[in-house]
């Protein structure tokens, strides 16, 4: 097999460099990982650190390490020695004292490594490390005034032109660009390289190298280079080691578990993993949008690209139903589900920086639904914003454009109030397909959504009950409501130390619960579903042939009459 060429990312760090286009680049991603390294006709796997001392080892005289833990650190004895020989000799002639001892603190760091990347001396590559810590996202104001000048010199270093005459390159390396300073970002003159999770190609070469004694794969190895999609090449040799330790054998479910720990460590809390445990089989009524999403759903399991939307958006009034359809269709999709959290925070930047590790961790697991609900909450301005929802829409909107995702992520948002959200956010190329969501309209259809609860909780309806009698008492149901009825009778046969529901139950259950008598906000929302809809199909006959003009009036009738409500 021959050998794996350099990743993509040092290659362009390469490139770039040669070309002359800058000296100063800050490298983010899935920097914690192991990248392929040929040495001797060898592979080896070796950490960022590691790498980047054998990238530059060829040509640097003088290579330098440095984090905010372990102070300034050089690969041997023999490079620190000349280090401290190009420092003290270009200080002797300044008439400045000789460095004694490597310097610790960022406040002492910056300085010194200003001094050897401003020296011609001898060609040298410094490396910051956990840049964010030398260089976090904070308010200029909030800084202490060694943060401050530390701030300043990096920013200098961009532009400054002792440093761009000589041979030498400084790279930073931090997990997440939100989480470094703006103003160090904004720098004309850095260039940011993003490295990016492994594909395919890259786990299935990393398995073949790896010890796969005692480890059992219940799966071939393109399957399980497949399946990984979204694990580092550490996390993936976690997985193999677990397999030989616990001498389980390697399975799809195994892996899938593997990843739910990862998203859940990795995000914090900010992504919730849905797993579906029910499909369209489970969802009564609604059969023109089931039609609709199995489409979706065979061109994404064909790999018809060109007939999978960049995003979709359910809209319509409250309990009709839109959540339980997005995780059904998760299911029939065979897609990652996965659900947006509450990923705002009230500190400044934070918000944009874990909407940053969702994005991240989304594109690299691939094949991703990912949900958001009532958008219009998450998505709209609060009160000392600050600008922060504007930057957050513009990030969805940049993500959402790019034709690479489409077929691979699908983003689906819900709500009931789609005249909150951003008109530039809803327009086609990033949301093509606008599903409305109405209560059930016909008897059928509310019968066949009580037969499909039924079923979904597993309730023992008695042989001879009737469900019409509850299809005639429940019009103008939502199917929220009508699941209310069916727990109802549930709970009256409960009570009466019955497992099965006969018809006494479901009469009382009916004539028990009451309905949503909010009908002005119902109808508005409704009207809502009508503006948004991408198609007149997918509305109701009653509402097919309303035009534009009929909708928006009936609309400012309706916000007049609810007043601040509306808004």
């Amino acid at each position: 097999m021959s050998p794996p060429p350099l990743p993509h990312w040092a290659t362009a760090l390469r490139d770039r460099y040669l070309a002359g286009e800058a000296s100063l680049f800050l490298v983010h991603g899935n920097v914690r990982d192991v990248f392929p390294w040929e040495e001797d006709g060898a592979t080896q796997w070796v950490g960022m650190r590691g790498f980047l001392e054998a990238f530059f080892g060829r040509t640097r005289d003088v290579m330098a390490y440095y984090n905010v833990s372990q102070g300034l650190q050089f690969p041997d004895r023999s490079q620190e020695q000349r280090f401290l020989r190009v420092i003290n000799t270009a200080r002797l002639t300044r008439g400045r004292e000789a460095l004694v001892s490597l310097p610790f603190t960022p406040a002492e760091a910056v300085p010194v490594v200003e001094e050897l990347i401003t020296n011609p001396a001898q060609p040298s590559a410094v490396i910051l490390d956990f840049f964010e810590m030398i260089a976090p996202r904070a308010d200029v104001s909030f800084m202490s005034a060694e943060d401050r000048a530390n701030l300043v010199s990096l920013q200098r270093w961009a532009s400054d032109p002792a440093f761009l005459q000589t041979d030498n390159i400084v790279v930073l390396i931090t997990e997440h660009l939100a989480d470094v300073s703006p103003r160090v970002i904004a720098s004309p003159q850095l260039v940011t390289i993003q490295v990016p999770f492994p594909d395919q190609a890259d786990r299935e070469r990393f398995i073949r190298s790896s010890d796969l004694d005692g480890v059992e794969l219940e799966m071939p190895l393109p399957s399980l280079a497949k399946v990984s999609a979204g694990l580092s090449l550490i996390q993936l040799r976690s997985l193999l080691r677990g397999a030989r330790q616990s001498e389980v054998p390697v399975s799809f479910r195994t892996v899938s578990r593997r990843k739910k720990s990862i998203i859940e460590q990795e995000c914090h809390g900010l992504v919730e993993l849905v797993q579906p445990e029910h499909d369209f089989s489970h969802v009564g009524g609604m059969e023109g949008v089931k039609a609709d999403l199995l489409r979706v759903s065979e061109a994404i399991k064909s790999g018809a690209t060109n007939r999978v939307p960049m995003g979709m958006i359910f809209v319509g009034p409250m309990g009709t139903g839109k959540t339980f359809v997005a995780e059904a269709f998760a299911a029939e999709s065979g897609l990652t589900c996965l659900k947006f959290k509450n990923f705002r925070d009230r500190w400044v930047g934070s918000t944009e920086a874990n909407l940053e590790k969702i994005l991240e961790l989304v594109d690299a697991l691939g094949y991703v639904l990912l949900i958001l609900d009532e958008a219009d909450r998450s998505l709209s301005a609060g009160e000392g914003d600050s600008g922060t929802s504007s930057r957050v829409i513009a990030r969805l909107k940049e993500f959402m454009s790019d034709t690479s995702h489409r077929g691979r992520v699908l983003i689906l948002m819900m709500t009931n109030r789609p005249d909150k959200l951003d008109t530039d956010l809803k327009r086609p190329g990033r949301f093509d397909v606008k599903i409305p969501f109405f209560f059930p309209e016909t008897p059928d259809e509310r019968e066949a959504i009580l037969r499909a609860v039924s079923r979904r909780g597993r309730l023992d309806l008695a042989p001879a009950l009737d469900l019409r009698p509850a299809v005639d008492g429940t019009a103008g149901y939502s199917a929220a409501e009508l699941e209310a009825v069916l727990l109802a009778a549930a709970s009256r046969a409960a009570e009466a130390d019955r497992e099965q529901i006969d018809q006494a139950d479901l009469d009382g259950a009916v004539a028990d619960v009451i309905p949503s008598r909010d009908l002005r906000m119902l109808e508005f929302m409704e009207m809502l579903a009508v503006f948004e809809s991408s198609s007149r199909r997918m509305l109701p006959e009653r509402l097919r042939h309303w035009e534009t003009d009929e909708v928006l009036e009936r609309l400012d009738q309706l916000r007049v009459a609810l007043g601040r409500r509306a808004l």
